[in-house]
């Protein structure tokens, strides 16, 4: 970074001209410097950010680190402080609604566009002869949002990690629980819930284009929702849904021995809808400061390659999730997974070249690409690159999208990319899924 570029201001008498006032701060700040300057840029200003690694940043720095671009992979980065400029202090945590990092406005604007009434209807008219799949959404979180009214309700099932280690800048605020009296058991779907959403995606003509939909359970508590949910499915004759099962890389502490058993053995009671283990992986930006722990990143790895295992041990596709950690997930994947094994890497947006080396490896990979292709410059160039006769297409609802009826849009702004009609990408990447997770 360089400081010319954010020094300061002079003021009409010389004095140092704030940056940034309190209407134009647009979170709360945990921060009144009292003249302390940006530990950044020296620049003196009343309002900015107390970052969990102690430093504090004036509102123009604090937005510079987030235009940074990702991290690079945790084996080539420097354990100097060099190390910060390569990656903002904590970019990983949501630090307000509607952060650039966590939230993008392009995302926002292309869940309005696919939640528009009237693009849904022409879709409609034009989806009439075409079926299409959404091969990775979570239904469970879906279904507890649309009962809780909103996103703000499993907060308290876990402990607030930065809070364990005393450094939770939240405080009382914060969404997750501060101590053992705060936590909150999940509540399991009530199958009156599940039926409900299930009878309006079978009966609603708008939704008649939907031929499958593979919903990830990825959290150990959300086991007994899924069976809920594949049980419902059973019993009202809906061939659209399927399942996977596995610990998501940000859980990656819950995985102990009994946790693999308790996965192991859901694997071989959900039957035929159940498709893939996963998702699993390695996420090196929301778990950052752990990647940089040598004994914590061995457990990540090991967490990953375990599940791998029992994805070849049941011969079931894998399904990974692989967040600026392309070296290390190619490596785990070339240790512990058969060549001609199947594996999906899913809402894809790394680097082009971890992409072609998987797809040189592994003759049975598949890439994902989400609705990260209206905001993020890796998920556009994964679709534009990637073979579609190697591709699905996902909302990973209800986090990158709506619904998984939000499909068709997806696959427009896919089909624009790469040149070439709606109707191919969903023909072909609806084929792929089929012949990925053994669908129908």
């Amino acid at each position: 970074m360089e400081a010319g570029s954010i020094l300061p201001r002079a003021g009409k008498d010389g004095d140092i001209e704030e940056r940034a006032t309190e209407a134009d701060w647009p979170w709360n700040s945990t921060w009144k410097s009292d003249g302390k300057g940006c530990d950044e840029c020296s620049s003196l200003c009343k309002f900015g950010w107390h970052a969990p690694n102690g430093q504090y940043y004036c509102k123009t720095c604090w937005d510079h680190w987030h235009t940074l671009p990702a991290s690079v992979p945790v084996h080539q980065r420097s354990r100097d402080n060099e190390l910060r400029v390569t990656r903002p202090p904590k970019r990983g945590f949501r630090i307000f609604n509607g952060c650039a990092c966590c939230d993008p406005a392009q995302q926002q604007d292309a869940r309005t566009r696919m939640a528009s009434p009237l693009y849904r209807r022409r879709h409609v008219e034009e989806l009439q002869n075409l079926s299409y799949c959404d091969a990775h959404c979570h239904l469970d979180i879906l279904l507890h949002n649309l009962k809780n009214g909103g996103k703000l309700w499993g907060g308290k099932e876990k402990l607030c990690k930065m809070w364990i280690t005393g450094d939770c800048w939240y405080g009382r605020d914060c969404e997750y629980a501060h101590g053992e009296h705060e936590l909150v058991p999940r509540e399991v779907l009530s199958r009156e819930h599940v039926e409900k959403y299930l009878l309006e995606v079978r009966t609603n003509p708008q939704h008649a284009s939907l031929k499958w939909l593979v919903t990830n359970c990825c959290e150990l508590d959300a086991i007994e929702d899924t069976k809920i949910i594949i049980e419902c499915a059973d019993q009202l004759g809906l061939n659209s849904v399927y399942c996977t099962l596995g610990c998501h890389p940000h859980d990656y502490r819950d995985f102990t021995e009994e946790a693999e058993k308790l996965l192991r053995n859901a694997i071989q009671a959900f039957g035929k809808r159940m498709v893939a283990v996963g998702e699993c992986g390695l996420d090196y930006w929301k778990n950052f400061d752990e990647s940089c722990d040598e004994q914590e990143r061995a457990r990540m790895l090991d967490v990953f390659a375990r599940q791998v295992r029992m994805g070849v041990d049941y011969d079931l596709p894998v399904v990974v999730h692989a967040r600026d950690a392309d070296g290390d997930t190619l490596e785990v994947l070339k240790q512990f997974l058969p060549k001609e094994h199947k594996v999906y890497i899913h809402a894809y947006q790394g680097g082009l070249q971890m992409m072609n080396d998987a797809l040189l490896e592994f003759p049975n990979c598949v890439f994902g690409v989400s609705s990260m292709v209206w905001c993020s410059e890796g998920a556009k160039a994964t679709a534009i690159h990637c073979p579609l006769q190697r591709m699905v297409l996902e909302t990973d609802a209800p986090y990158l999208a709506s619904e998984p009826f939000d499909i068709p849009a997806l696959a427009e702004r896919v089909a624009e990319l790469k040149g070439v009609t709606l109707e191919e990408v969903l023909r072909v990447t609806l084929e792929v899924s089929q012949n990925f997770y053994g669908l129908g």
